[in-house]
């Protein structure tokens, strides 16, 4: 009768304590923002940069986990021949990997991951997508692309949607067109280098719970800018909040308090 009494208490105290610290950021999947949108290219996969681009791939696979990914090619830039290399390092981690020109919450569904790269997306396709990251899908997506005109017109679209995930992109384009070389100050280990083509930054919101995942600096600058945010630390587990902390004590409590009264109660007068 004990042993019941106390798993039954377990039970009821880790249920609250569940319904009280669980919530979205727990289940939601990961987003990654880019600045750029040529970062995954096959340009990327050519010296100096593919050692960088390699470990930088490799940790999104471990990151995002699962197996079937979708490359969204709507972009003319970065169409379904400029990802040919991103393709196979992804089937060589044992993805299944699928390729859309067309972007709609069906087209995506049932996808561990979505890669986007620069198209210009509606005010609709944004709610579809951020539906499906804080439903437990995983995106990489790009900016830089000119898709909005200019930077500032770009950042104007995005941020909204980014700002639910703690990133916030910059209004100016930086370097000057075509690509040049990120020297990579803090990355993925192995990310000594990324390709970059005239693209933004991708900051964290001070307030918020993004990451400034990748950050660069070029030959002439800018030095130490944010290439690359997440809205969690890739690779690394969630760790509790404070607030989640105290409610899980208060939930050990209550199964100690609920445990002394069935002992209690069932002690003999």
């Amino acid at each position: 009768m004990k042993r019941d009494a106390r798993r039954l208490a377990l039970a009821v105290a880790f249920s609250f304590v569940a319904s009280q610290a669980g919530g979205t950021q727990a289940d939601a999947g990961v987003l990654v923002a880019s600045g750029d949108e040529w970062t995954l290219s096959n340009h990327a996969f050519t010296a100096p940069y593919e050692t960088g681009t390699t470990a930088f791939v490799q940790d999104l696979a471990t990151t995002f986990g699962g197996a079937n990914y979708l490359l969204l090619t709507g972009n003319g830039n970065v169409s379904d021949s400029q990802l040919s290399q991103l393709t196979a390092e992804l089937t060589g981690l044992g993805k299944s990997v699928q390729s859309s020109s067309n972007f709609d919450a069906s087209t995506i569904a049932g996808y561990d991951a979505v890669f986007h790269f620069g198209q210009g997306l509606s005010a609709e396709q944004l709610t579809d997508l951020d539906s499906y990251v804080t439903g437990g899908g995983n995106a990489y997506v790009s900016l830089g692309a000119g898709w909005y005109g200019t930077a500032a017109g770009e950042a104007a679209t995005w941020n909204p949607f980014l700002a639910n995930y703690g990133l916030v992109a910059g209004s100016t384009w930086f370097t000057a067109p075509g690509f040049v070389d990120a020297t990579v100050t803090t990355g993925p280990s192995g990310a000594t280098n990324l390709i970059w083509g005239y693209g933004q930054s991708i900051e964290r919101l001070p307030a918020g719970q993004g990451v400034s995942y990748v950050r660069g600096s070029f030959v002439g600058g800018p030095a130490d800018v944010g290439l690359v945010g997440a809205s969690r630390a890739l690779g690394v587990s969630a760790v509790p909040e404070p607030s989640s902390w105290a409610l899980m004590i208060l939930g050990f409590g209550v199964t100690g308090l609920m445990m002394r009264r069935r002992v209690s109660a069932s002690v003999p007068a």
